[in-house]
């Protein structure tokens, strides 16, 4: 790692020296003038950038369906010091945190009422388009994902076939990279609150054929109470090479290292299967990931073959209070999941006439397992442990196909009435479990800036191979587990959404959108206990029914105000036939609103607040029961409304090649709000965090 270091810093110092004034001048007087005078032509090159949009308003796509955007600008204003944090203010988004920054095990993002399902989340995380989470337990793994070196984050609120398989809502990470022919090297630093430092180093160019972007970062906190530090460094390179006019190479590697504490609850936690959990964790993450990316492009047929690899090391570690690991006894274990995913994606756009669009492609991946639990001491564990010392997981490794198809068809003109209808569908074959398909269905009509979208679509939610644990168990008695593994299939959720938006261009926009969720087949995990005589439960099912409002409005040139709200209730029932009205991390309203004001020609002033209601802190366990749990008001949150801020100087120095430099001072929770997002652990109040990031040219 120390030689990765040293290697990274090297090439970033002469990405700085190349940008310094006369670095160009001085190679050139070293040629002749014979050569300084011959012309170079160079073929033409065609750079797609992404337009201005706020993570409030959704985007419209062809199939009838809307994702939202959340640009590198944007995150830099929110002073966002961990992944989860990013998306704080998209509607319909939020997330569970215990400590300033850093992530836990489990889950810890939510989406529209999904995410809290424990084990197999219901979320999709995937950076540069492919998976990059647990997938072991489906967890959403944050701190493997470095906020330096985040281009843009999509977020797909709902199953969307024709954009990414399994799961009920996706999360992509679009990584950094240089977009306009030039160099650059960016410093940033910044430290405040609680011993919180960051700093990153990046370095760019892109001239002619050739992109390259580096970056090394670290970010840490002591933490705002005891057992709370959190800590994470980055190494990252992007590279392309358009090889002509239509083809082009990229390739991605990046190496994180983190670690997060999670403080004592201040509820003694209960005991599990006979022994007291301590209730005090550390968790590291190791994770290597890369990608290689062939693409085309022209006018009427673009696409692209990706070939990815992943591999993640997540230690789940039990401390005590003061952070030292238990010495002696049999309670404190050391847990390691190794996470190797690799596969491919292909994908092809198609207009192959006037309004018509195809999409067609497959995903395919491979996901390897092991899981090893130890104890500190060496001594035998009673009763967790099954009275040994260490104990060992070895999963089958498992391969998804997805092959996947969709059509629209634009009738009419923009300005003028117009419709698009659409139908796709995805197969899906799976090595262990039940081969299932979705389809979708789309129409979207409007007359000049006023839209009308209906879409329905089918998600699909592959359990991960950890919901039968036990059948793989390193002594286990079952002979043939592969006898249970063909009785689970993958639950689905029907999706039905229609929304209408209008908008006056370069003054305001409003939307609305109702979805209605209706889930089947929930499944069950056998981590402990006697094995199930079913695996998915045939009569319970599950609803969320939502309505979410959107707009913005630009009353000055300089100066954009944005809003969103979210309502939802649940209905849920389980095998035992009892009807619940409430699900983990489902609040019944979310509010999200902003302020970006640039003043005073230099000066930038943002403002965001999230408010939430009716939000029960637990875990939708999937282990011996199809029931869903009686959530009471032991579990509910105190109501909450947050709001950070954040003032910014720009400035240029021509002397230095400074452009677009700026020094800021951020203040989150500027109302010192007492606030917590899991039960028994408190957030931090008031913090005032400052920082410098110089550019140069």
């Amino acid at each position: 790692m120390k030689r990765t270091l040293r290697f990274t810093v090297c090439i970033l110092l002469c990405f700085f020296v190349m940008s310094m004034p006369g670095w160009a001048e001085e190679r050139q007087e070293g040629k002749g003038s014979e050569e300084k005078e011959k012309p170079v032509t160079l073929e033409e090159i065609t750079v797609f950038g992404t337009p201005y949009i706020n993570p409030v308003t959704p985007i419209n796509t062809p199939f009838g369906t809307q994702y939202n955007l959340v640009t590198e600008e944007q995150i830099k204003e929110q002073n966002a010091y961990d992944f989860q944090s990013t998306l704080r203010d998209v509607p319909g988004v939020m997330f569970q945190s215990k400590n300033l920054m850093g992530s836990q095990t489990s889950h810890s993002i939510y989406v529209r009422g999904r995410g809290a399902s424990h084990p197999s989340s219901d979320i999709v995380i995937q950076y540069d388009g492919v998976p990059r989470f647990g997938a072991l337990f489906g967890q959403v793994l944050g701190d493997g994902i470095a906020v330096s070196t985040i281009g843009g984050v999509e977020v797909y609120k709902s199953p969307q076939p024709s954009r990414f398989g399994s799961g009920y809502a996706m999360i992509n990470v679009l990584p950094k990279y240089l977009r306009e022919e030039g160099r650059e090297v960016i410093v940033d630093t910044s430290a405040g609150s609680h011993g919180t430092f960051s700093e990153s180093l990046s370095g760019g160019v892109r001239q002619g054929p050739f992109d390259a972007y580096l970056s090394q970062s670290w970010a840490s906190t002591d933490g705002h109470v005891d057992h709370s530090r959190a800590q994470q460094q980055n190494y990252y390179a992007n590279m392309g090479y358009q090889i002509n006019r239509i083809w082009n190479v990229r390739f991605l590697i990046n190496h994180v290292e983190s670690q997060t504490l999670a403080p004592m609850p201040e509820v003694t936690p209960t005991s599990t299967n006979g022994v007291s959990w301590p209730g005090a964790e550390r968790y590291d993450t190791d994770t290597t990931f890369t990608t290689l990316t062939v693409a085309h492009q022209n006018e009427d047929v673009n696409g692209y073959l990706k070939a990815y690899w992943n591999d993640t090391d997540f230690d789940i570690l039990q401390e005590l209070k003061n952070g030292q690991r238990y010495g002696s006894g049999t309670g404190g274990l050391w847990s390691r999941q190794e996470i190797t995913q690799n596969g491919i994606r292909a994908r092809e756009d198609l207009a192959l006439w006037t309004g018509g669009e195809i999409v067609a492609g497959v995903d395919m991946d491979w996901t390897a397992l092991e899981n090893t639990q130890r104890t500190y001491s060496g001594e035998a564990a009673a009763g967790i442990n099954g009275g040994k010392a260490e104990r060992l997981w070895d999963f089958p490794n498992t391969m998804i196909l997805s092959p996947y198809v969709a059509v629209s068809q634009k009738i009419g003109t923009p300005e003028g009435f117009h419709v698009t209808p659409s139908a796709g569908f995805r197969y899906y074959r799976h090595n262990e479990f039940e081969d299932v398909s979705s389809p979708q269905a789309g129409l979207s009509a409007g007359y000049g800036n006023t839209d009308l979208h209906f879409n329905y679509a089918r998600g699909v939610n592959y359990p991960s191979p950890v919901v039968l644990m036990n059948l793989v168990l390193e002594g286990s008695s079952v002979s043939d587990p592969g006898q249970y593994w063909k009785d689970l299939k993958p639950e689905v959720v029907d999706h039905y959404e229609v929304g209408l938006t209008h908008t006056w261009p370069e003054t305001a926009s409003l939307g609305a959108t109702a979805f209605y969720d209706r889930g089947k087949d929930r499944f069950q995990a056998y981590m402990y206990g006697a094995i199930p005589t079913q695996f998915n439960d045939l009569i319970g099912r599950y609803e969320i029914r939502g309505l979410e409002l959107t707009g913005t409005v630009t009353p000055l040139k300089n100066l954009e105000l944005t809003a969103g709200a979210t309502w939802m209730e649940v209905e849920a029932r389980g095998s035992d036939g009892i009807e619940r009205d409430k699900m983990p991390y489902t609040p019944s309203f979310q509010f999200q609103a902003g302020l970006n004001w640039k003043f005073l020609e230099r000066f930038r002033l943002f403002m965001d607040v999230q408010h939430l209601r009716n939000v029960y802190s637990a875990t939708s366990m999937r282990t011996a029961t199809f029931n869903f749990s009686e959530l009471t008001e032991a579990n509910k949150l105190d109501n909450m409304t947050v709001a950070n801020t954040r003032l910014s100087y720009r400035f240029d120095c021509e002397t230095l090649r400074l452009k677009d430099s700026e020094a800021f001072l951020a203040v989150n929770n500027i109302f010192n709000t007492e606030y917590e997002y899991a039960k028994g652990y408190t957030m931090p109040g008031i913090t005032v965090f400052a920082g410098v990031s110089l550019k140069f040219n």
